[in-house]
């Protein structure tokens, strides 16, 4: 969500036009004569019942209402004097059910109720038919979802983020017009044909519409009968993966098996931008990371994927602007592989690694041990006899391949295990600006960044010894 400011005189001329039409402070203020012409209350509660005025002799047809200064406990009567609200707000109150009355406001496109005590959700929500966007983000006591929701014909976004959903109703692919659904509980279907556990992955086929998508509780799914799930979504911009299940340590063959199984087959479509996976607990990446079905993908946060020994090989992405790996508590090198190039390879000679990366993230990954970019090689050493003293060192890269040339900002946090940082690393990153070194404490030294121009950060790095050529940093 962006934010704006508005110049102090552009404000009062805005209060001054809307005066009639906006209110904003305590509704027990209001009176008769002046609601109207009143469409758009923000009600100021600081008390821990919210009272309304009494309307008996004028037509109240306020389309928005919203509260701030919570928590606060509301009756039935909000919603049964404001009949034709558009825009119903009531987050983080102290909201514990919705009446049974919340079906006659059949002109409601917007209900917020993140953040609030409510503990189910009745069948009368059915009758909303012009309802457009539902949020119940982190409703702890909300388990589970009325029948009637697969009958909001015209909802375009839900979001369950944060909330426990358990038991749902099958048929969300009878809401073809969702564009965004985020904290789609994933069940595996095996429950009677009206409630479930969660939806299964296949519902989501019929949901053409979506742009923004985040699955939740992945190891509960079934293997899927065809892998056309998301490959189909062609308006689809973001996608969140997300695990959960028992502690780390304690899966089963058959769970790893199967979530490597389901990742496999969640091949997105090639106009995906942002990619989020959150504790995959499989052992490798699926096929498909890393090829043409991510294309257009800009941001990539791969977060708790604790048992993947390799990272992905994205080097190639055209289009990524921005990685953060986090927690990959299995890594310990760091090497060709994430790269993706080998010395002499042909194939890699006009390529660029990295073209368009500009913030690059490693954080929590306390096995990380070695970083380079190129493949390293034993050849044996002149002075001894039939090669039998052999030194191993790194190859210089080839000569017309390029890393991270847009690269402005590096950070390696939590990282203790890590020597040394790669040696063309600096003399490639010509636009580099900022580097921030948290918890490294087997890092020696910090040197040949000739291109380093604004920031360098260093804390808890106990083993650091040498800092030399940064000749555009001030200071440290």
């Amino acid at each position: 969500m962006s934010r704006c400011k508005m110049h102090d005189l552009l404000r009062q001329l805005a209060l001054n036009i809307s005066k009639e039409e906006c209110f904003i402070g305590d509704v027990e203020t209001l009176r008769d004569g002046n609601m109207s012409k009143l469409r758009r209350i923000t009600a100021v509660i600081k008390k821990d019942m919210l009272v309304l005025p009494r309307v008996d002799q004028v037509e109240v047809k306020v389309r928005t209402f919203l509260t701030v200064e919570g928590p606060w406990r509301s009756g039935d009567t909000l919603f049964k004097r404001f009949l034709l609200l558009r825009v119903l707000v009531l987050n983080y109150s102290l909201v514990q059910s919705i009446p049974d009355y919340i079906g006659k406001l059949i002109h409601l496109r917007l209900l917020n109720l993140d953040h609030t005590g409510i503990s189910c959700l009745l069948e009368s929500i059915g009758s909303l038919k012009n309802l457009q966007v539902l949020s119940l983000r982190w409703c702890n006591d909300l388990h589970n979802l009325p029948f009637a929701m697969t009958l909001l014909c015209s909802l375009r976004c839900l979001d369950l983020i944060g909330t426990n959903i358990n038991q749902v109703p099958k048929g969300i692919g009878e809401l073809k017009f969702l564009t965004y659904l985020r904290g789609y509980p994933i069940g595996d279907g095996s429950d009677n044909a009206v409630v479930q556990d969660g939806w299964m992955l296949e519902e989501l086929s019929s949901l053409s519409q979506l742009r923004h998508l985040f699955l939740v509780n992945l190891d509960r799914a079934a293997h899927c009968s065809t892998d056309a799930v998301l490959t189909d979504k062609k308006h689809l911009k973001t996608l969140r993966l997300k695990w959960t299940g028992p502690g780390e340590g304690s899966y089963s063959e058959e769970d790893v098996s199967n979530a490597e199984e389901v990742f496999e087959q969640l091949i997105p479509p090639p106009n995906l931008e942002d990619l989020g996976i959150f504790r995959f607990f499989g052992q490798r990446y699926p096929t498909w990371f890393g090829t043409t079905y991510l294309y257009s993908l800009i941001y990539l946060n791969l977060i708790d994927v604790r048992s993947c020994v390799h990272l992905p090989p994205v080097w190639q992405l055209p289009n990524m602007k921005y990685l953060r790996i986090d927690g990959a508590h299995a890594v310990t090198k760091v090497g060709p592989e994430f790269v993706g190039c080998k010395k002499g390879d042909p194939v890699c000679n006009q390529l660029v690694a990295f073209p368009k990366l500009e913030c690059l993230i490693f954080k929590d990954m306390p096995s990380w041990e070695e970083w380079s970019f190129f493949e390293e090689e034993v050849v044996a050493d002149e002075r001894g006899e039939d090669g039998a003293a052999d030194i191993r060192k790194e190859d210089d890269p080839p000569a017309r391949l390029r890393l991270l040339p847009r690269l402005v900002k590096l950070f390696l946090h939590g990282c203790p295990k890590l020597r040394d940082l790669p040696q063309q690393f600096g003399k490639d990153t010509a636009c580099l600006k900022e580097l921030s070194l948290i918890g490294l404490n087997n890092l020696k030294a910090v040197e040949d960044c000739p291109q380093l121009s604004e920031v360098l950060v260093i804390k808890d790095c106990e083993g650091l010894e040498r800092i030399f050529n940064l000749p555009h940093v001030d200071g440290v």
